[in-house]
């Protein structure tokens, strides 16, 4: 027997599995938190109980849906550095990076790969 969950005042059926069947009204409401209003994938998803990599499936329909275009991969944000943003090294091994409220300690012989997965989980907590 399947039970029953409320979010935002929907029924939402969950399986005795435990996959959850979610309404259109649902899908419809979170794809305008995040696109329309502004709300975080990771928060949403939280406050529902969805997988982020869901509501981002279902946010890249409605893009589609609405004319724009989706790429397979995230966009690349530009970064401006102020001149306040940039630590001297902390030592002769490791540099910080100062980004909002958010600070960055890395080695400085770091790969950029490395630093390109800091700069994306930053962004991405952000």
């Amino acid at each position: 027997m399947a039970t029953d969950k409320k979010i935002w005042g929907v029924p939402v059926a969950v399986s005795l599995a435990g996959r959850t069947n979610w309404p259109n009204e649902v899908k419809t409401m979170a794809v305008k938190k995040v696109l329309d209003d502004g709300a975080r994938l990771g928060d949403l998803a939280l406050e529902i109980g969805a997988h982020e990599n869901l509501i981002r499936k279902w946010c890249n329909q409605e893009r589609r849906a609405r004319g724009e275009s989706v790429s397979a991969q995230e966009p690349f944000a530009s970064v401006t550095i102020a001149s306040e943003s940039i630590a001297t090294p902390t030592s002769p091994q490791m540099c910080k990076l100062h980004v909002g409220d958010a600070t960055l300690e890395f080695p400085i012989n770091a790969p950029a790969e490395s630093l390109q997965a800091l700069v994306y989980a930053l962004r991405c907590s952000l």
